[in-house]
């Protein structure tokens, strides 16, 4: 499963954004389905940062062109959501300001729950 943050500079001991389409980044964090371990952590650089509209549907094309089963972070806004939505990604919003590595394991508490 690959969960996606939007981040500043990326990785996992960056803290999760508090924007999607205006974030410089995204975190994206490979978790194995049976154990929830880290398998592997990618950054990507967001298109939409420097946008001058559409920040947030480019966002989530980034987010579908890198396989991402999860989003989490803020809430999208409706273009953005609709687009997420239509990839087939699932939207768990929150945990802004947390580190990302803890913010990998909240989700994955709300997602076995």
């Amino acid at each position: 499963m690959k969960i996606a943050f939007p981040t500043g500079k990326g990785g996992l001991d960056d803290v999760v954004y508090d924007r999607l389409g205006r974030a410089p980044t995204f975190s994206i964090v490979e978790v194995d389905d049976s154990t929830g371990d880290i398998k592997d952590v990618k950054v990507v650089g967001n298109p939409g940062y420097h946008a001058g509209s559409g920040a947030g549907v480019k966002a989530a094309q980034v987010l579908g062109d890198n396989g991402v089963n999860v989003y989490s972070g803020p809430n999208p806004g409706p273009n953005a959501y609709a687009a997420i939505q239509y990839l087939g990604i699932k939207v768990l919003t929150g945990f802004i300001g947390l580190k990302v590595e803890d913010a990998v394991k909240k989700v994955l508490d709300q997602l076995h729950s």
